[in-house]
């Protein structure tokens, strides 16, 4: 990519009123704040509609500030398999809330063009969480200071590709030094959030879809036992928490007012391009599972899948390939989506949205046959073969010569780059505030030597951000850009109609409407207001193709 630093980058000191330019040259650690997590032995205790909730408190930065946690809470019963969640019900003992709860069963397999399964367990399941079917928990940060109202609420909700994730996560930073209330919530995936069988109606199998609203109704009832404002929460997912976040936008739409009031989608949305067609409604994956496991023949196959182990589940869905995803069901998941932004259908809330430079290097098999993958995701239906060699020769011409290099770089602008840019820029043209940044900062040092070959991968920035400081070896670059994105997201939580911190897409400032936390080129830096046309400057490549994909996504 072709950075012109001259005519695009130098021009950002005009927007100090937005960004901290001397903050984004420098780069300087703030040790104070490398100080450990020190778990403070007094409990704290708050009451919620089901009862009693025992939580801790954690002394950040030997006294800096004090967060309350609050981890594990059911927002929900345990789910009986394949059906929606309900109540957790009343509880007549103080609830135990100082250990995370277990996972939800996660499948790690995907398929032959996708990560080994072993890649995606070391970059996003270390330590192995426990798992379990009793998983629908939600956890409660909370700073432990007197507030004279009631603070701004964020609420994260994890990725994984609908086949894993957890949010065994420690928020307390954002807690301590944004000033807000962090919630994070666990959702069945896989075949346990998204059954696909025929004899469950289409509105009732989108279950992990169903579970984050049902998260979201606690969040209503109980924030304020936590000192949040019910009417000040912002949702915030990454990966498939980001195609999550983009559904609840369709999905709210009709449903006012909404259970937030701002949104941010970090890698992912489900409107424009491939990522916008649900999963197919045919029921094969299904019949497929049911085979594998010995339930396909039998006289009751719903209780058949029922009583068979979830670990068996698991082994067969990770044996044969086989996964589970989101299906059009007009409740929680709508079509002709690329349609209802640029109408102005979906939710109108101020909107943030970003990319990682290189997502996929770790969503391509580091094994990948080209001509496989050109056939998987650009197949010859949908572009003529000409053209789709043309693409491919802009990538060779950009100095890529491995299958790898190619596959993952065009995963990352087809699939994450463009499509993004493409709704951030139609939710401002209808009036949304929307702001945009770009993720170009490595934290390869996080991981053994082995693993350079990552580059600056899908999920870098939420690995960043969840990362206990007092354990980890910043470089001066990443420490910047983890204080800096902390605080926008933390500033935007806050006031979003403010934004985070710089321009907003579509502003006076166009094209410098985005901002760029890492590289520049060969440049090292933190923060820099860039010009999108040259970011997004491979974007109109796949124009004839997103456009063919929105027909088809109708």
């Amino acid at each position: 990519m072709n950075y012109d630093l001259l005519t695009n980058t130098l021009l950002y000191c005009i927007l100090c009123r937005y960004v901290n330019c001397s903050k984004a040259v420098t780069m300087r650690v703030n040790q104070s704040l490398l100080l450990p997590l020190i778990v403070v032995s007094a409990q704290t205790t708050v009451t919620i509609s089901s009862g009693a909730v025992h939580g801790i408190s954690t002394n950040i930065g030997d006294g800096v500030a004090i967060v309350n946690k609050f981890l594990g809470i059911p927002y929900a019963t345990i789910p009986s398999r394949f059906s929606r969640p309900e109540s957790p019900g009343l509880w007549t003992e103080p609830l135990d809330a100082t250990e995370f709860g277990p996972a939800c069963y996660q499948n790690f397999g995907l398929n032959e063009l996708g990560p080994r399964p072993e890649l995606l367990q070391t970059l996003f399941n270390t330590p192995k969480a426990p798992e379990s079917e009793d998983c629908l928990r939600i956890n409660v940060f909370a700073p432990d200071s007197v507030s004279n109202a009631t603070r701004a609420v964020l609420v994260f909700i994890h990725g994984g590709g609908y086949q894993m994730g957890h949010a065994r996560i420690d928020l307390s930073p954002f807690a301590a030094y944004e000033d807000i209330i962090v919630a994070s919530l666990q959702y069945r995936t896989n075949v346990f959030g998204f059954p696909s069988s025929p004899d469950i109606p289409i509105t009732e199998r989108n279950l992990g879809l169903y579970d984050q609203r049902f998260a979201f109704d606690w969040i209503q009832q109980n924030i304020e036992a936590f000192g949040g404002d019910p009417s000040k929460v912002t949702i915030w997912g990454q990966s498939a928490g980001a195609l999550s976040v983009d559904q609840h936008l369709k999905a709210y739409a009709t449903e006012l007012p909404p259970p937030f009031r701002a949104a941010i989608m970090s890698s992912g949305q489900t409107s424009f391009g491939l990522l916008a067609s649900p999963s197919p409604s045919d029921g094969k994956e299904w019949s497929a599972l049911a085979s594998a496991v010995g339930c396909a023949n039998s006289t009751g196959g719903m209780d058949c899948m029922k009583k068979i182990p979830p670990e068996d589940l698991i082994e067969a869905m990770l044996k044969h390939s086989i996964s589970f995803g989101p299906e059009l069901d007009y409740v929680t998941v709508w079509g002709s989506p690329a349609e209802l932004w640029r109408s102005g259908q979906a939710t109108r809330v101020p909107i943030l949205t970003g990319t990682v430079a290189e997502e996929g290097r770790s969503l391509v098999n580091d094994k990948v046959d080209l001509a496989s993958w050109l056939e998987a995701y650009l197949p010859n239906g949908l572009i003529k073969e000409d053209d789709r060699e043309a693409i491919v020769s802009s990538y060779h011409s950009a100095g890529m010569t491995t299958d790898f290099d190619i596959a993952s770089a065009m995963t990352t602008d087809f699939l994450w780059l463009c499509p993004q840019s493409i709704l951030s820029t139609t939710a401002a043209s209808h009036n949304i505030p929307s702001w945009r940044y770009y993720f170009n900062t490595s934290i390869l040092n996080f991981f053994p030597q082995e693993y350079a070959w990552l580059g600056k991968f899908h999920g870098s920035e939420a690995i960043l951000l969840f990362t206990d400081p007092s354990n980890t070896t910043y470089t001066p670059q990443s420490y910047a850009v983890y204080e800096y994105l902390r605080g926008a997201i933390g500033r935007f939580v806050k006031n979003p109609n403010a934004g985070p911190g710089w321009p907003a897409v579509g502003s006076q400032y166009a094209p410098l409407d985005l901002v760029v936390l890492g590289d520049i080129g060969n440049f090292q830096t933190a923060v820099t207001p860039f010009n999108t046309t040259i970011l997004d400057q491979r974007c109109g490549l796949y124009k004839d193709v997103y456009q063919k994909l929105e027909a088809m996504s109708g």
